[in-house]
């Protein structure tokens, strides 16, 4: 019986943390170096069609102790829904006034999810792409080791 229990509650809490996810993807950062010409881009093409008529975008961020700022600015180029280009500047705030990392976390990486978007409407048909860059004054900057997008 107890076993039981368990299987149940397992799969009650991994269903809870998918939280209706359409896309998530993660670019690993080489070195956690990243350079400001390099442009990170997700393309949505594997977005399953007609899922739900808003979806809310948001940008997912790890870093480790080593970043050397509070913040993090992303310049954010995108076509989401129709075939014009748009930009973007988004302020990532990485750390309270206090001086404590947020987001979850417990060793030398932190992750944080940066709401960007809420109630877009997609056109799945279409390809819907976002490049992120960062828009420090930062040539090359260090302790960023992953950028990701989440559609839900």
């Amino acid at each position: 019986m107890i076993r039981y229990f368990i299987v149940i509650l397992l799969f009650v809490c991994l269903a809870s943390c998918k939280q209706n996810e359409v896309y998530y993807e993660f670019e690993t950062i080489p070195q956690s170096k990243w350079n400001k010409s390099h442009n990170i881009c997700f393309s949505m093409d594997s977005v399953p069609g007609n899922v739900k008529p808003n979806y809310h975008l948001s940008i997912e961020i790890a870093h480790n102790l080593n970043y050397p700022y509070k913040n993090l600015w992303l310049s954010i180029d995108y076509l989401l829904q129709d075939s014009v280009l748009k930009q973007d500047t988004l302020e990532c705030i990485l750390m309270d006034a206090a001086g404590k990392w947020l987001g979850s976390g417990n060793g030398p990486t932190r992750q944080l999810s940066v709401l960007y978007k809420t109630d877009f409407v997609m056109d799945t048909a279409q390809l819907n792409q976002i490049c992120i860059r960062h828009a420090m004054q930062d040539i090359q900057l260090n302790g960023i080791e992953k950028i990701g997008l989440k559609v839900y």
